[in-house]
């Protein structure tokens, strides 16, 4: 089954943001904003180990489909 772009980034957001609870911190991605464009250490840090996840467990790499969001045509 192949995946789309967005849902690849969304599902490595969901689980960064997940990674992030376990250390005891809420992240919401409609009001705090994407994790993968924070500046700050921890979240930066989540983001990276739920891309090291995509790329050990699906073999692929969510910010080589970040950088594909812009190409992909939309259906809304």
């Amino acid at each position: 089954m192949s995946r789309t772009s967005k849902q690849i980034v969304d599902q490595t957001h969901d689980l960064a943001e997940a990674f992030y609870l376990h250390l005891g911190y809420e992240h919401v991605r409609e009001h705090h904003g994407n994790l993968y464009e924070s500046t700050h250490p921890t979240e930066q840090s989540m983001w990276h180990l739920a891309c090291l996840a995509q790329i050990e467990l699906t073999a692929t790499d969510p910010n080589d489909a970040l950088s594909e969001l812009d190409e992909e045509p939309t259906n809304d």
